[in-house]
């Protein structure tokens, strides 16, 4: 995946984290997939969303595309 493609989707998914940053549910929806996918890439979560995204989307597409995938499926993005 090129890094426009990637790039894209990061601010899609940080656009949305901040819509939905005081609706309770979905805000901890994206936290638990935070959690779970972008600590491969930051362990010690040092770095803003939008940065660990963009880092999983280069270091491991697959997981990537889980994480995009599930946040479809949650309704978080489109």
């Amino acid at each position: 995946m090129d890094l426009n493609k990637i790039s894209l989707v990061a601010q899609t998914i940080s656009f949305a984290f901040e819509d939905f940053f005081f609706d309770e549910q979905k805000k901890n929806k994206f936290v638990e997939l935070f959690k779970k996918y972008l600590s491969l890439v930051d362990p010690e979560g040092s770095l803003e969303p939008y940065d660990a995204i963009i880092k999983l989307g280069r270091k491991n597409p697959s997981e990537f595309d889980q994480m995009v995938r599930e946040m479809q499926e949650a309704a978080l993005i489109k």
